[in-house]
């Protein structure tokens, strides 16, 4: 399954770590503190994975 990637549990692993670090020093997490949170999550998820894949298809027309 492709949720199971690690990407996939890093980024969840950093939302939800980054939902207590809110909770536990400001006590309270409001509706744009989540979004900004989980878009910059997403964000460098979505870098990650695209870096990857340019790599992936560097390599292979390298090696043809």
């Amino acid at each position: 399954m492709k949720y199971f990637s690690r990407k996939f549990l890093i980024a969840a692993a950093f939302t939800g770590t980054g939902c207590c670090a809110f909770l536990f020093f400001d006590g309270k997490l409001t509706g744009g503190e989540f979004i900004s949170l989980v878009g910059i999550v997403l964000g460098t998820f979505t870098a990650g994975d695209t870096a990857l894949n340019y790599i992936h298809k560097r390599n292979s027309e390298e090696q043809k």
